[in-house]
Order: structure tokens, then C-alpha cells, then sequence
């Protein structure tokens, strides 16, 4: 069943690990990093210290290999940091 089909027929339900702000999670424990994570942490950083063309050249390469899990745990990363800062 695709991820489109099982949240149509049921739209509440969890798919896959998620953020605990949306009132769901996981459950399981964390896999290790993969080179998207690694490449979210690497924008985060940048975005960090304000450095454009690494940015721009992370977001290109993150492109070809993220999926729904990978740039949710991007946003989550980057709103983490409107708290912080």
C-alpha cells in the first residue's frame, strides 16, 4: 500500500517515524544516519552560519536522494532553530 492510499483511507493514521509535535511517533528506535540525514544536518549547519552557496549546492544534492521522511526531518531541523535563535 502506497503512502498516498493509506492516508486516504485512514488520514489520522501514522506512516513511518514522525515528529512528536504532530501527536505521533515512531516507536522504533533511530536508524543509523544515511547520507540524506547527513546532508539535512549539513544544510541546518549552513543555514546556521548564513553561508548561501553551500545552501544552494547541499539543497541540489539533497534533490537526488530525499524523500517524505528526509525533507520532513529538514523542516523539523530548521524550525528547531527558529526557537533557538
Amino acid at each position: 500500500m502506497t503512502t498516498t492510499s493509506t492516508l486516504r483511507n485512514a488520514p489520522n493514521a501514522a506512516v513511518g517515524p514522525g515528529p512528536d509535535c504532530h501527536g505521533w511517533a515512531s516507536g522504533q528506535a533511530a536508524a543509523a544516519p544515511t547520507d540524506a540525514t547527513r546532508l539535512v544536518e549539513r544544510i541546518v549547519a549552513a543555514v546556521r552560519t548564513g553561508d548561501d552557496p553551500a545552501i544552494r549546492d547541499l539543497l541540489h544534492q539533497l534533490a537526488d536522494v530525499a524523500d517524505t521522511e528526509t525533507l520532513l526531518l529538514l523542516h523539523r531541523r530548521l524550525n528547531e532553530d527558529l526557537h533557538h535563535y
